[in-house]
C-alpha cells in the first residue's frame, strides 16, 4: 500500500493513496453510499486549476479520465460524477464519485444523499481498490 501523501505547501490530504498517476495521487475514500469513491489530488500545489502549469493541467485532466474509467469499470457504475470545489480545502483536487441506479436519489448531486457517510467493510473496500489499481496498470477497457 502506498504511504500517505500530503501537499508539502498546504498539507492537503484526503483519502488513502492507492495509485500515483502522471501528475496526481489517486486516493480511496471508504464510503458505503458510493463504493469506489476516490479523490484525485494534483501533486503540484495550486488553489485553482488555472494556477497550475499548462502541462500539469493537461496531465491532471488525463489522470482524471484514466482514474474515472477505472473506477467506473471496477464498480459497474452507470455514471461518474466529477466534483472540483476547493471551498473547504484550497488545493486542486477532484472527487470522483461513481453513481449507481439503485441509490435513493441517483439523479441528484452526491452531496444530497439522504444517508450519512459510513465506511465500507474492509474486504469489499480491498477488492475495489485492487480492481482500480489493476485497471489503471493494464489500461483494460472491460
Amino acid at each position: 500500500m502506498p504511504s500517505a501523501w500530503a501537499c508539502a505547501v498546504c498539507g492537503f490530504s484526503l483519502g488513502e493513496p492507492i495509485a500515483s498517476l502522471e501528475t496526481s495521487e489517486l486516493c480511496f475514500v471508504s464510503d458505503r453510499r458510493f463504493p469506489g469513491r476516490c479523490v484525485l489530488t494534483l501533486r503540484e500545489h495550486a488553489t485553482e486549476l488555472f494556477e497550475a502549469s499548462a502541462a500539469a493541467r493537461g496531465a491532471f485532466t488525463e489522470d482524471m479520465s484514466r482514474a474515472a474509467r477505472a473506477i467506473k469499470l471496477a464498480v459497474g457504475a452507470f455514471k461518474m460524477n466529477y466534483e472540483i470545489l476547493g471551498n473547504a480545502d484550497p488545493h486542486v483536487h477532484c472527487h470522483l464519485i461513481p453513481r449507481q441506479h439503485d441509490e435513493p436519489n441517483p439523479r441528484v448531486p452526491a452531496w444530497s444523499h439522504p444517508q450519512p457517510q459510513t465506511e465500507l467493510d474492509e474486504q469489499h473496500a480491498r477488492r475495489i481498490k485492487y480492481r482500480i489499481r489493476e485497471l489503471l496498470a493494464t489500461g483494460d477497457n472491460r
